[in-house]
């Protein structure tokens, strides 16, 4: 009787021996929780940027601004002329006056058309961002009620370049600072709107099926 309680305290004993020597007794990290599709990032910076019709328009309007710029210029300089021949006439003639009145007119008349022709294109610009901004929340609505998303955030996902202080100190001020990268839904949401980024990374979520809204 002594000899089967004495093997059976060694036998506990060696148990607890093996329980605390095993890796399951260790310190273990924390759990990371899984990536739910109740949340994911885009970058809306991102999709601007690579967006094929937003850079053609934004190309459109830039050559529309630089052919204005010089027919501008064009106008100034045959004002400019002009007023060099005011030289030509005596001051205080009515000569002089007319063409001096006249020189003021159009001067004024071309900072018109400068304010107004700036104001179109401030106005067309803001139009192709609205557009633009418009189809990616469509696209991004398609994709949370395909998949369950409650919540999208927008995010930077550049990286800070250290030697430059602006960058930095926008990054400082980041609301996201890490996050899992199949939350992010940018790759997808541009591919969507015609063009996939250099290196589309993975959707994260389930296999999409075609918009019902007509987008691409």
């Amino acid at each position: 009787m002594k000899k089967s309680c004495l093997l059976a305290t060694v036998a506990v004993a060696l148990v607890e021996l093996a329980l605390l020597a095993s890796p399951a007794r260790a310190q273990q990290p924390p759990v990371r929780p899984s990536a739910g599709p109740g949340i994911a990032l885009v970058d809306v910076s991102y999709i601007f940027k690579h967006h094929p019709r937003f850079k053609a328009q934004e190309e459109e309007i830039k050559a529309d601004a630089e052919r204005a710029q010089m027919e501008f210029k064009r106008v100034n300089d045959a004002i400019a002329k002009d007023a060099e021949r005011l030289n030509e006439f005596r001051p205080g003639t009515p000569d002089y006056k007319a063409a001096e009145e006249d020189i003021v007119n159009r001067r004024m008349k071309l900072q018109g058309s400068v304010q107004l022709q700036k104001k179109e294109f401030m106005q067309r610009d803001a139009k192709i961002y609205y557009n633009v901004y418009t189809e990616i929340m469509q696209e991004v609505q398609y994709y949370c009620q395909a998949n369950a998303v409650s919540l999208v955030l927008d995010f930077n996902g550049d990286a800070i370049n250290p030697d430059n202080p602006g960058e930095v100190a926008r990054g400082l001020q980041r609301q996201v600072i890490y996050y899992n990268k199949d939350l992010d839904i940018t790759p997808y949401i541009l591919k969507r709107l015609g063009t996939p980024p250099a290196n589309p990374g993975p959707v994260g979520f389930q296999q999409q099926q075609p918009s019902p809204n007509g987008l691409r």
